[in-house]
């Protein structure tokens, strides 16, 4: 029977009830240490550059702001997200299940080439949305919308930021919300409803948002689990993902909203992200049954057993452990019982010989 993704870390012969759990602590323990070392580049940065400790005093007040008016403190607070990813796969190497690629897709790896195709998807329903989000308001409100008159060096800075390191902060929240989590919860449960119901309330709490802001990011959350589970792997949902951050940042850059400031949002700001999220899913399912994308692992086969030790391993050993030889034991001997007076062969019977 075949294996969707939620369910890789379950059906497998080298599955075990404690591996997951053992290898969340895991997680948190190596992402607190890369995060320490993050604190530490951000030191030593802005003792070089400021000669004292009062930026890195407004960081430390700002985490999590998400500023592009301070470069700097966005960079940082940018690595001390991207760190999940080491984290992650550091935590599942470890205990295993191995390989590690299962974390990416059925296929066992990242495929680029769908990851291509559904980026692609993405930025063009999330800039029609953006588009028409921004149409709308500036007939509504005139005004509202305050369009750049000409691109600064900090501007070009800010995007040039933003299309570099934006990408890997959505796929770090990936591989743990949509990877991590729902395969953990996957190895309890064979329903699919299940891990996208647990992870999604969690990827919500990672934001610091009021209500309306809130149940959006609840609503993209819901949407990146559908596209999980629908593909058999993150691929789409890192390109939806990648593709939202970075046209809400460039916006930003650009004056023209506020990305991380919800304030004064409404159930009509929901709109969007719903009209969006449903796009999205139809378009990549299409592109999924156009370019028959794999959606679950075929039943891992019972390796042959082999006649000698193998060195290099072979991959299965990683699941089956090291190969047993099993050696037939010869049959037993029965004695032939002859007659005393038998001639020695070769020969020939004497005379009047009877048996």
């Amino acid at each position: 029977m075949a294996t969707p993704y939620h369910r890789l870390a379950r059906e497998t012969p080298a599955y075990a009830w404690w591996k997951l759990p053992v290898a969340g602590v895991i997680i948190v323990v190596a992402y607190l240490a890369l995060s320490v070392i993050v604190v530490i580049a951000a030191v030593i940065y802005f003792a070089v550059t400021d000669g004292d400790t009062t930026d890195l005093d407004k960081w430390f007040d700002a985490v999590g702001d998400l500023d592009l008016d301070q470069l700097d403190f966005f960079v940082f607070d940018m690595l001390g997200l991207i760190v999940l990813i080491p984290a992650v796969l550091l935590g599942v190497l470890a205990v295993g299940p191995r390989p590690i690629g299962y974390l990416s897709s059925v296929t066992g790896r990242l495929r680029w080439g769908w990851l291509a195709r559904t980026m692609m998807i993405s930025f063009g329903v999330f800039a029609a949305t953006f588009a028409i989000l921004l149409a709308v308001t500036e007939l509504t409100d005139p005004g509202e919308v305050d369009a750049p008159s000409q691109l600064g060096r900090q501007v070009i800075t800010a995007i040039v930021l933003v299309v570099l390191i934006v990408p890997f902060q959505a796929a770090a929240e990936e591989y743990v919300f949509r990877g991590y989590l729902m395969q953990l919860v996957g190895s309890w449960s064979r329903f699919a409803f299940l891990p996208v119901l647990i992870s999604t309330p969690l990827f919500v709490a990672g934001h610091a948002y009021e209500l309306w802001g809130l149940l959006d990011v609840g609503i993209f959350g819901l949407t990146a689990a559908v596209l999980t589970i629908r593909t058999g792997g993150l691929e789409a949902a890192i390109a939806a993902h990648t593709a939202n951050n970075v046209l809400l940042f460039i916006l930003d850059a650009l004056g023209m909203i506020e990305a991380s400031d919800d304030t004064g949002a409404g159930p009509l700001d929901l709109i969007p992200t719903i009209v969006s999220s449903i796009v999205i899913v139809l378009l990549v399912e299409w592109a999924a049954r156009r370019y028959d994308i794999q959606r679950t692992r075929p039943p891992i086969p019972e390796p042959p057993p082999p006649q000698a030790p193998m060195w290099p391993p072979p991959p299965y050993a990683m699941f089956w452990g090291p190969p047993q030889v099993h050696v037939r034991p010869p049959p037993p001997q029965v004695p032939v019982r002859l007659h005393p007076q038998t001639p020695d062969y070769p020969g020939e019977l004497p005379p009047g010989w009877t048996p």
